[in-house]
């Protein structure tokens, strides 16, 4: 499926782009044939690199961003000319040479824009109140999802996501899967677990599986204990008496389990956190969970994919509730495929969990 969505992914970005402005170049000087050619060679080794032999050095990492960085203003240079050429063809005129210059402008304006609102994280609040009783009156936790390291987000990143859990003095941090995928490697896998394990909360740090750790093989979920992470692999604990967390494994991994077994020992009177990287599943887990947290969708990533994906999701991202039970779906704090982000953001959320004692 990964290899399939990498293609579509070639074929959309690259190779359609560059027959086009083949096509409209045709009768202009070799000088802009050859810029085009150039690019397109540029974005084809940029994306074997990433996606086949995941290079792990300054010069390689720097040389694949400035690949992404021109496919992508290719790719939206591309959109902006053929919907300017387009709107032409209503008035039956042809198109101004200018307006080519315009297109340019704005493709640029929107790449750097992109690129910003990817390494721009942001802090997303939530208040979330549930009818139960605890030794506490609130627990603040932190969320993180879908890093993605590999795909623009780095060990930089990954430091200094430590540094601001650290700085915010939660109880708990919940880790809702993706942060590793297809293009992580095992170097920066390891490097990063050893950073991870200083996150400090009052509770621990706790995580579970998303979809991609299954595509790039990254299953040896026993590696975590080493780094003072709680893997939860369908499964619950209750946490010195004052809260219940359950979490699942996602749904890539086609593990078979029965709910009522995972959840037998816990005391329901506490409040109950559930991690599942997607949220498709909050339904099933309403009869015994208060506060689901999920990632995985990214909300879209690109505009107009927050709208596609909030028709395909009953909360694609955000806060929602059904009665008293909650589920969170945060933006995920990396991209998939590119460090590009367009009509959302790259976020991390802090949760204020109130109790009514």
């Amino acid at each position: 499926m990964i290899k399939i969505l990498n293609l579509i992914l070639y074929i959309m970005l690259i190779v359609i782009p560059t027959l086009y402005f083949m096509y409209l170049l045709k009768s202009e000087h070799l000088v802009f044939k050859t810029f085009v050619v150039i690019m397109a060679i540029l974005s084809t080794v940029g994306i074997l690199l990433k996606f086949n032999f995941k290079p792990y050095n300054h010069i390689f990492i720097m040389f694949i961003l400035i690949c992404q960085f021109f496919t992508m203003y290719i790719y939206l240079l591309f959109i902006c000319v053929w919907l300017y050429r387009c709107s032409f063809r209503f008035v039956k005129r042809k198109p101004y040479r200018f307006g080519n210059i315009v297109a340019t402008i704005v493709a640029i304006s929107l790449t750097i824009v992109g690129f910003h609102a990817h390494y721009d994280k942001k802090e997303v609040s939530y208040t979330v109140t549930v009818p139960k009783t605890s030794t506490v009156n609130e627990l603040k936790i932190c969320l993180v999802s879908d890093l993605h390291l590999g795909s623009g987000n780095y060990m930089r990143q990954v430091k200094k996501l430590v540094k601001t859990v650290n700085n915010n003095n939660y109880d708990l941090v919940c880790v809702a899967g993706d942060v590793f995928d297809e293009n992580t490697p095992k170097k920066l896998m390891n490097n990063s677990l050893k950073v991870f394990k200083n996150m400090k909360s009052t509770y621990g740090t706790y995580w579970v599986s998303g979809n991609h750790e299954y595509y790039g093989k990254h299953t040896d979920f026993s590696v975590f204990e080493k780094y003072n992470i709680h893997f939860l692999k369908n499964k619950a604990l209750t946490i010195n008496n004052t809260f219940n967390i359950v979490g699942f494994t996602d749904v890539e991994s086609h593990n078979q389990y029965n709910i009522q077994d995972i959840i037998k020992d816990i005391d329901p009177s506490l409040p109950t956190i559930t991690l599942d990287h997607n949220p498709k599943r909050f339904d099933e887990h309403t009869s015994f969970t208060d506060l689901q947290l999920s990632g995985h969708t990214h909300n879209g990533q690109v505009f107009p994919g927050n709208i596609i994906l909030s028709h395909y999701y009953k909360n694609s991202y955000g806060l929602s509730h059904t009665k008293d039970h909650y589920l969170i779906v945060s933006a995920g704090y990396g991209s998939w495929g590119f460090p590009f982000r367009l009509g959302t953001n790259c976020e991390y959320n802090t949760i204020y969990l109130k109790m009514k004692n």
